[in-house]
């Protein structure tokens, strides 16, 4: 079933106007230039609690590279093995667009990174939660249709994402001794 779903993923309207969409959207200079908007948006706007939110992003990001990066890109793998990319071993079935990496498939750093920088906007923004949510299902499907993930390198592994932004914003709580979220009373 996953590969049925990365299948028709891929292959939707595949050879249009959606190629460059889906490039930009996981492009890494993308990412970077669309989080730093973000965040100093969030800093210029929150000027009260600036520290904290920068932490919980640095949080939230360091959590990610520890459990993603190092826990599963390197330790797991060396165990378990390198799960091929799909475009790789589905080389005449699987399109692949944008930058090739050769790395494992799972998990999606790209989803990882971005679920758990938005699961700390969601929190300590409630009313961005649409647009947020968007943006990490665009990066979901961007990832598929690119032929870089398959479905379940994505979303099987979302709740632990969810857990590291959600684990940064509790840290960050803890470090600057706060009793309750600072936008808790609509400040």
């Amino acid at each position: 079933m996953d590969f049925q779903v990365l299948t028709f993923i891929n292959h939707f309207w595949h050879g249009t106007w959606l190629d460059s969409f889906s490039r930009f959207i996981s492009r890494r200079r993308s990412m970077a230039i669309i989080r730093t908007i973000v965040i100093s948006l969030v800093v210029i706007l929150k000027k009260k609690y600036r520290k904290y939110m920068l932490l919980c992003f640095v949080f939230s990001a360091g959590l990610f590279y520890l459990v993603s990066e190092i826990g599963f890109k390197t330790l797991l793998v060396q165990e378990i093995g390198i799960r091929s990319r799909p475009y790789i071993t589905h080389a005449n079935t699987i399109k692949p667009i944008g930058k090739h990496y050769s790395d494992s498939s799972f998990p999606s750093s790209h989803v990882a990174l971005t679920v758990a920088m938005i699961t700390v906007l969601i929190i300590l923004f409630p009313v961005v939660r649409p647009y947020a949510i968007l943006y990490a299902l665009l990066m979901a499907w961007s990832r598929m249709y690119n032929g870089m993930h398959y479905p379940s390198d994505i979303f099987v592994w979302t709740i632990i994402w969810i857990g590291c932004g959600w684990l940064g914003v509790v840290l960050s709580k803890k470090v600057f001794r706060l009793k309750k979220f600072p936008f808790d009373n609509r400040d």
